[in-house]
């Protein structure tokens, strides 16, 4: 009875409803066919030993070890050259791929200056800088010196300078010519983040210089795999099912026989589809809301002076900031700070959703499994649609505040320091 009364509320007549159900339930048992297929054929290696969304132990080593030439695949600088050639279309007098170091690599493991993945060509002072980014936001400090503001352009100085954050001179790895690069699954530097790149002719390029999965990485990986000679079978699989995991990662390992099933169900459900699709906008309005608003509802039982904070707007206007997130998918920093103990924390929705300490600048993603990778401004992962249904909701919530409070007991040691 709630149903047909929300419905016929916002004008929607129960044989509107019905249609709507078939639409569902057809859409449903074709996912339910193919995820059985993709259940039989889910082993991976790779996933079976990293988190598949860890940026720092799997991807940026998997892509690293593939790049550098002294890795154990054996076959030298050929993935490097696909890589600088054929996806970062940089020429031999941009950027020479003989005599390339890789950091990290199989014998030096940790990264330079915090740089995720650093290509340098010491003889022709040459370097790539990437940034990779599966789920962390952008890291950028209070610093008072110019050019180190951003994460960025403090890479690109700390390499082009020889000078790190700190003002300490780091000379192993100076090049003159320095190309920066932003690798990410969906998302795209901040303003803060680039800060003097934009200045530097031929160092940042936002067509050029930004990086995804979803095209330049599986491009990559599909050239390495066609050449890849047979007699190295091992390297090809290895390669094939990292390829696989990306693959699942954007949302690219949907067969074709399923797209054209899909795309029959929605030819035969035009205006219901259309309905849907118009009006999603009002669901993520609401889940938004409702989340934030029952969030704060829980932190002022636990914790005192829960105020809502946001850099949307410079009244921090809460109903004008749930907008922008959910209708016009802006990623801006808005949330709650609250006091635990004696310290000022907060959580915020920019990105992933995250929470720390305002002072000192300490912070960490959420990451018990049903709440990692909640999303508001991108409204794509599973754990974010997972929040429309209210008492998937009030689940999460509760894991948030169990999680806060676990790291309050220990210390806040999970904490990472910004």
């Amino acid at each position: 009875m709630a149903l047909l009364h929300s419905t016929n509320h916002y004008g929607i007549s129960l044989k509107e409803i019905q249609f709507m159900k078939k639409l569902f339930d057809k859409v449903s048992e074709l996912k339910s066919v193919y995820d059985q297929q993709r259940e039989k054929d889910r082993f991976n290696i790779i996933s079976a030993l990293h988190k598949e969304r860890d940026e720092v132990y799997l991807h940026s080593r998997m892509i690293s070890y593939l790049l550098s030439p002294i890795s154990g695949h054996g076959m030298e600088n050929l993935y490097l050259k696909l890589f600088v050639r054929d996806i970062l279309n940089l020429e031999s007098e941009q950027f020479d791929i003989s005599n390339v170091k890789v950091l990290p690599n199989e014998n030096r493991k940790s990264e330079y200056k915090e740089i995720d993945l650093l290509l340098v060509n010491k003889y022709r002072s040459q370097a790539i800088i990437i940034e990779n980014k599966i789920d962390a936001k952008d890291s950028n400090h209070a610093s008072k010196r110019d050019g180190y503001r951003g994460q960025m352009e403090r890479y690109y100085n700390t390499i082009k300078l020889g000078i790190d954050k700190d003002g300490n001179e780091c000379k192993d790895f100076q090049c003159n010519q320095v190309y920066v690069y932003y690798l990410s699954l969906n998302k795209r530097p901040s303003d803060i983040s680039v800060g003097v790149l934009k200045d530097k002719p031929g160092s940042w390029n936002e067509e050029k210089n930004i990086l995804s999965y979803d095209f330049h990485i599986r491009e990559w990986l599909k050239k390495s795999i066609e050449n890849t000679p047979d007699e190295k079978l091992q390297v090809k699989i290895f390669i094939q099912h990292y390829l696989k995991l990306i693959d699942r990662l954007t949302h690219n390992d949907i067969p074709m026989e399923e797209r054209e099933e899909l795309k029959n169900i929605v030819a035969d459900n035009i205006s219901d589809t259309k309905y849907l699709i118009d009006n999603f906008k009002h669901v993520k309005w609401h889940t938004v809301h409702e989340f934030w608003t029952t969030l704060k509802f829980s932190l002022e039982k636990q914790f005192k002076e829960v105020v809502f904070f946001s850099d949307a707007f410079s009244n921090a206007d809460f109903e004008q900031t749930i907008t922008e997130v959910a209708h016009n998918s802006k990623d801006v920093n808005y949330g709650f700070t609250f006091y635990v103990e004696d310290k000022i924390a907060y959580i915020s929705g920019k990105g992933n959703l995250s929470w720390g300490l305002v002072n000192p600048k300490k912070w960490s993603n959420f990451n018990t499994e049903l709440i990692e990778g909640i999303n508001f401004s991108e409204f794509s992962s599973e754990s974010t649609y997972n929040l429309i249904k209210r008492t998937n909701m009030n689940n999460a919530i509760n894991l948030i505040i169990a999680e806060i409070n676990k790291s309050v007991n220990n210390g806040f040691e999970n904490l990472i320091i910004d």
